[in-house]
């Protein structure tokens, strides 16, 4: 599966030589246990539209970028350890996509000011078209058609 990092690219700075930050502090308090064993694997949400729930949402400390997570998976080593996360749901920056990010790659951003990534402790789960109704409501409009 090909990685997409446009929306990261822009923040991230290297960090090779460090210690794997989807299992670093960073990266599990970005996605805690108690997340990600209510995660939906990748692709069971698939065909829900705006239906689908986002349970996590990450966000830059500056606001500029937000990551709403609604499904992922664990990239595992041949012992079974997982390694990493590929995650999936709802990217606002400079416009609003579905996309898939990894748990890494939100662990190493960093804001033009230094920021990391947070996760919102108060997110409470709400469905995409909750989040950005006129997204939704266009593609609906166009499958109707």
């Amino acid at each position: 599966m090909k990685r997409h990092r446009r929306h990261s690219q822009r923040y991230a700075k290297g960090a090779r030589g460090r210690k794997d930050p989807a299992h670093s502090d960073r990266g599990l308090k970005l996605l805690p246990y108690s997340i990600r064993e209510n995660l939906p694997i990748l692709g069971s949400q698939q065909g829900q539209g705006g239906k689908a729930k986002a349970l996590a949402r990450c966000c830059t400390a500056d606001g500029l970028v937000s990551w709403y997570v609604t499904e992922g998976s664990a990239r595992r080593t041949a012992e079974g350890k997982a390694v990493d996360y590929l995650l999936y749901g709802l990217v606002e920056g400079d416009g609003r996509t579905l996309d898939y990010f990894w748990l890494s790659d939100l662990a190493r951003i960093r804001s033009p000011a230094g920021m990391s990534v947070q996760r919102d402790t108060h997110w409470q789960p709400r469905t995409l078209e909750e989040i950005a109704p006129y997204v939704f409501r266009t593609q609906e409009r166009k499958q109707e058609d």
